[in-house]
């Protein structure tokens, strides 16, 4: 798998395996020990801890430890928060002797604390003797705050007694609960909810976020996440980003990286030129909206074409933007022998080609689409009815392409490619391995969306909002796809971007606007200005 070319402008989240391979480098060549790694890590747990919600002096704090290496970073922490004047009451879940040796010693050293008279008055020990009686115990104290150190990374089952039933006690305390790593109960590279999870306020992780962290129920499990830097070095983590399942958030930095800024003496064409085709008569706002994206993302000089019965309403709607009409069949579809030739002298003076919004699924429109990507030779975004067309026929297709593919599709549309059996819950690993199986760039869209290269390198969209729940903004992310690709970004970065992009402009205008009330065209009329803000200026164009 190639090594990432974003390097520190997107640090990468990590798998459960991915996280093992770094410690392990670190204790093996890098001769940092194991214990050494541990007492880091709860230091720094301690001190996130304290910035968000100390002063602790004085306050009763609840740590629930179980016999792993989680557990043994929860009784660093109970130490860090005695020796800060907490008055902490660990819970050990497991039997000591079944302590990892790294969190025995540490259990040895707060026994020790516990001998000191001022320290000792505000630690107390004690192994889970049923939840009735840890009520019974924890109740007068009044705790202002729980730690979860129970589980870590390593859970791939369902959670079993008695954790099972500590968790649902936990989760029904009222005061906040930091998770250290990752919320018990949560897949770490999947997100899922294993039978039962910690539902954390905030979440302590360590070296790197987990992918848990970042797709399906880690978000809303997770609470505020801070990353504790425990000792790692950065190239051992960006090296082990490199596996499987593996992904990249997206970043600010690395759009305004990725973003050509334009030269003092560009014009239209110098700055790419995009073509949109899409329409059909109940779906015409749809290219509409996409060719106006491509020119927000930069694209100099776009043209929109589409059926000849919606030609009218397209010249209408797009004043600033040429368009260009296509023959259709009685049946409404697109005519697929006389369309290419309509389109010949547009494709021929594209710099990337976007095929699909609004298109309809007209059996001759669908046939147009596949005669037209075995000949297309600049990067082509497919999107919408334009991957429904290739339903049944990807594969055969994708053996044929001539140039860079960006796939857009949404789980159905995904389903629709691929078989209504796939399991999309690992949506990383799905996503990575069709982008490489079909040699294409695959963005698949969801909360987050992913972006998958066909090198195996994954982007994690970090922009994601529920006001992006709007008809039409898939359209809008094909054209800033294909915005940015006639500008010679590559198609992965494109594709990030653009995602990146269109999920900042729906932030910013949920900021300033009840989220519910967005539109999609309220999108081409923020990215302008979500742009000057965060992504000014751009790489210098060569």
């Amino acid at each position: 798998m190639a090594p990432s070319t974003t390097g520190s402008l997107c640090p990468p989240a990590l798998t459960a395996e991915a996280m093992r391979a770094a410690d392990q480098y670190t204790i093996e060549e890098y001769g940092l020990p194991g214990f050494t790694l541990m007492e880091t890590a709860g230091r720094g747990c301690a001190e996130r801890i304290l910035d968000a919600h100390g002063p602790l002096e004085g306050e009763a704090v609840v740590v629930l430890c179980g016999k792993g290496n989680n557990g043994g970073d929860g009784l660093v922490v109970a130490r860090c928060l005695v020796n800060e004047g907490a008055r902490v009451h660990v819970v050990l879940a497991g039997a000591p002797d079944e302590l990892s040796d790294d969190a025995a010693r540490n259990l040895s050293l707060l026994r020790q604390l516990g001998t000191d008279g001022a320290a000792g008055a505000r630690l107390t020990i004690g192994p889970l003797d049923g939840l009735e009686t840890l009520t019974h115990t924890v109740a007068p104290l009044r705790p202002r705050l729980y730690v979860d150190a129970l589980l870590g990374t390593g859970l791939t089952s369902d959670v079993r007694e008695p954790i099972r039933s500590l968790v649902t006690w936990v989760n029904e305390r009222d005061a906040p609960t930091v998770a250290l790593d990752l919320p018990t109960g949560l897949h770490s590279d999947t997100g899922a909810v294993l039978g039962v999870a910690v539902r954390a306020d905030r979440t302590a992780t360590m070296a790197a976020p987990k992918v848990g962290l970042r797709v399906g129920e880690g978000p809303t499990r997770a609470g505020a996440v801070d990353v504790v830097d425990i000792g790692i070095p950065p190239f051992v983590l960006d090296r082990v980003a490199e596996r499987p399942g593996c992904a990249r958030p997206t970043t600010d930095a690395a759009v305004r990286a990725w973003w050509p800024a334009r030269a003092s003496g560009a014009y239209k064409y110098s700055v790419g030129t995009a073509l949109v085709v899409g329409g059909a008569p109940p779906f015409s706002g749809a290219p509409v909206m996409a060719a106006q994206a491509a020119g927000r993302s930069g694209a100099g000089y776009v043209r929109c074409a589409g059926p000849d019965r919606i030609h009218a309403t397209l010249s209408g709607a797009l004043t600033t933007i040429p368009t260009l009409p296509l023959p259709t069949t009685d049946g409404d579809g697109i005519d697929p022998d006389a369309a290419p030739e309509a389109l010949a002298d547009a494709t021929d003076t594209a710099d990337a080609l976007l095929v699909g919004p609004g298109l309809g699924q007209a059996a001759g429109t669908a046939q147009f689409v596949r005669r037209l990507v075995r000949t297309v030779d600049v990067p082509l975004v497919l999107d919408a009815d334009g991957l429904n067309a290739l339903a049944g026929h990807i594969d055969e297709l994708a053996d044929q392409r001539r140039a860079p593919w960006v796939l857009t599709p949404h789980a159905g549309e995904f389903r629709r490619l691929v078989g209504d059996d796939v399991v999309l819950t690992d949506r990383v690993r799905v996503a990575q391995a069709h982008a490489e199986r079909w040699g294409a760039v695959c963005l698949l869209k969801g909360m987050p969306s992913v972006v998958a290269g066909p090198d195996g390198q994954v982007f994690l969209g970090s922009t994601a909002t529920p006001a992006l729940a709007t008809a039409g903004t898939g359209d809008v992310l094909a054209g800033q796809c294909v915005g940015l690709l006639a500008q010679g970004v590559p198609p992965l970065e494109a594709a990030a971007a653009a995602l990146h992009i269109g999920g900042a402009a729906a932030q910013r205008y949920g900021a300033t606007h009840d989220p519910r009330s967005m539109v999609a065209t309220d999108l081409l009329d923020t990215i302008p200005r979500v742009a000057a803000d965060r992504f000014g200026g751009g790489r210098r164009r060569d």
